[in-house]
């Protein structure tokens, strides 16, 4: 086995690495050494010190930032995501009262953490999207919204709960969610999963970036992420390719 890569991960892509790290492994010979947390976070790690050879994100910003402080280098997208809400079924959300079921002050909205997690930058796009087309309620929303996961002080997912532990202990009625995570629990029948309109469907690019000066292993695995059997792991995982 060569060298091991030391990936820092979008916590989104926990499902889809395991296959990777194996594929990758068995064409290659490479192990990956990874980490997964919230975006914003790792790649305030990596400006404060810590050590990584590819920088995979849920967004472009965070790797092309890395870029632009000579940290890291070729930022490109490697796959896309749509974000969805994962609701308890009594709600009765569908696409057709996505509006008015958010708009109800009734409701409880949980969302990720923006700025450290691309998942909450992502959901308050939507309400600021909400906001442009009916002035008003996308504000009244994101005032209401509660940032639960995925941020610096968020308390850790309580041991054997799974991704909508919040709302089956009726913390919040929903929570903004990636397709890719939400798509697990749609056989569920404590959840309904339906995806954002549309018209409030923010643009979900997900970046990666290798080190300055990046090994060979390195930059097989961000060539493997973009090859077509990367980008089929992908897809099986959730996520939509870049071809």
């Amino acid at each position: 086995m060569r060298n091991a890569v030391q990936v820092l991960s979008a916590g989104s892509l926990r499902h889809a690495f395991p296959a990777i790290i194996g594929a990758f492994g068995g064409e290659f010979g490479i192990g990956i050494s990874l980490t997964l947390g919230p975006a914003g976070l790792l790649r305030e790690a990596i400006e404060t010190g810590t050590s990584f050879d590819l920088f995979a994100s849920a967004n472009l910003a965070h790797p092309r930032r890395l870029v632009s402080m000579g940290l890291a280098e070729d930022a490109v997208c490697f796959a896309r995501n749509r974000l969805c809400v994962l609701s308890r079924a009594e709600l009765g959300l569908t696409t057709e009262n996505f509006l008015s079921v958010l708009a109800d002050p009734a409701v409880r909205i949980g969302t990720s953490t923006p700025g450290d997690d691309p998942g909450g930058d992502y959901a308050f796009e939507v309400f600021d999207r909400i906001e442009a087309r009916h002035p008003g309620k996308g504000d009244a929303i994101r005032s209401r919204s509660r940032q639960l996961v995925g941020g610096r002080n968020s308390p850790p997912t309580p041991p054997g709960k799974g991704a909508g532990y919040l709302v089956t202990d009726g913390v919040v009625d929903l929570m903004m969610s990636y397709s890719s995570n939400a798509r697990l629990l749609a056989g569920d029948p404590a959840f309904s999963v339906v995806p954002v309109p549309d018209e409030f469907q923010p643009l979900i690019e997900y970046g990666m970036a290798i080190r300055t000066d990046a090994d060979v292993e390195t930059k097989e695995l961000r060539d493997f992420l973009l090859s077509p059997t990367g980008q089929e792991i992908l897809s099986e995982a959730g996520f939509s390719p870049v071809s």
